[in-house]
């Protein structure tokens, strides 16, 4: 599945998503995004967070409503899992911006400490590299103007973000493991990621 408009239609029903998310569990999660730490760019991979749940989601900062609520219900997954401290510890939540024109690395750090310091907010170096892990996330992305589809790099002022809402759940071993619609709630998430971790 490819990612911007020109490729892709947002007009999509939940059995062709799941359908995808089939499709994506065949190859391990791989990617080289880009976060900040001690104020600086540093890349990371998959291979980071080695024995790690990797919990990612999509979006950007200047969401006004989806991207706020995915995120307080990552926060509430992480408060709940805290009740078991080590399995908590087994957890990474990673937030990956899909409007890299707008978000600076410093916007997308700020953005998910807000939440919960332990969201790593990551970001694509290009639009190439965005793309790639988002298909094989199966999620979605894309822009207007007007109602009309534009198309990066260089988007014209004044463009609105369109995305797919899913949280996606992948194991140490980078296979999908569960993907949860949007306004699942953060305990629901918890019980869940549980239930993946002591299978």
């Amino acid at each position: 599945m490819l990612c911007h408009f020109r490729r892709l239609s947002f007009v999509f029903g939940l059995a062709a998503v799941v359908a995808g998310f089939s499709a994506a569990a065949a190859e391990p999660l791989t990617f080289s995004l880009q976060r900040l730490q001690a104020e600086k760019a540093v890349t990371v991979t998959e291979k980071d967070f080695d024995n790690k749940y990797l919990l990612m989601a999509v979006g950007y900062t200047g969401c006004p409503d989806i991207c706020p609520t995915t995120l307080l219900d990552i926060r509430v997954a992480m408060q709940t899992l805290d009740n078991t401290p080590a399995q908590a510890a087994k957890v990474q939540p990673l937030f990956i911006t899909i409007d890299p024109e707008a978000d600076t690395l410093t916007d997308i750090s700020q953005y998910t400490a807000f939440f919960d310091p332990r969201i790593i907010g990551l970001r694509a170096i290009d639009y190439a590299t965005l793309d790639n892990v988002v298909e094989q996330l199966r999620a979605s992305y894309g822009y207007l103007l007007d109602g009309k589809p534009v198309l990066p790099p260089n988007l014209p002022k004044g463009y609105t973000v369109m995305h797919s809402t899913f949280i996606y759940l992948y194991s140490p071993d980078g296979q999908l493991l569960d993907a949860y619609p949007y306004n699942t709630d953060g305990k629901t998430l918890a019980n869940n990621i549980l239930s993946h971790i002591k299978a």
